[in-house]
């Protein structure tokens, strides 16, 4: 059986650059390995967005979790583990800027997006500072 990796991806909220508040308290301090991809689409579902299957790339940044205690405190802010959770923690392929690729722990969101926009190029960061038409 392969590892558990000890790596994140993250996209949105829980991004350093991006985090305020409890999610800054969470990934503040982890290590960042560097920014990349994962396979996918990106919704803004209004104060966050969410990773679905699909054709497309998502543009984030993998960061070292350390301890199972630290994925915990991610998991529980993602509602992860509840009857009906708002994410769910899965295990996919980063690939980074130098094209090398990690497996990694990923949020994506379970439930329909129905009429939330793709963020486009997949990079919130961007979206989220950038001009909206």
């Amino acid at each position: 059986m392969p590892p558990v990796p000890d790596l994140l991806f993250v996209y949105g909220t829980l991004r350093p650059a991006l985090a305020v508040g409890r999610p800054r308290q969470l990934v503040g301090d982890l290590e960042l390995v560097g920014s990349g991809t994962v396979a996918g689409v990106l919704h803004d579902l209004g104060r966050y967005p969410g990773l679905v299957a699909g054709p497309g790339v998502v543009r984030g940044d993998l960061l070292k979790i350390g301890d199972d205690a630290r994925l915990a405190a991610i998991d529980a802010y993602e509602g992860c583990g509840t009857s009906r959770p708002l994410f769910r923690r899965k295990l996919t392929t980063a690939r980074l800027a130098d094209g090398s690729e990690l497996p990694a722990w990923v949020y994506v969101y379970p439930h329909p997006v129905g009429s939330a926009p793709a963020v486009p190029g997949g990079d919130y960061a961007a979206y989220r500072d950038g001009p909206r038409s």
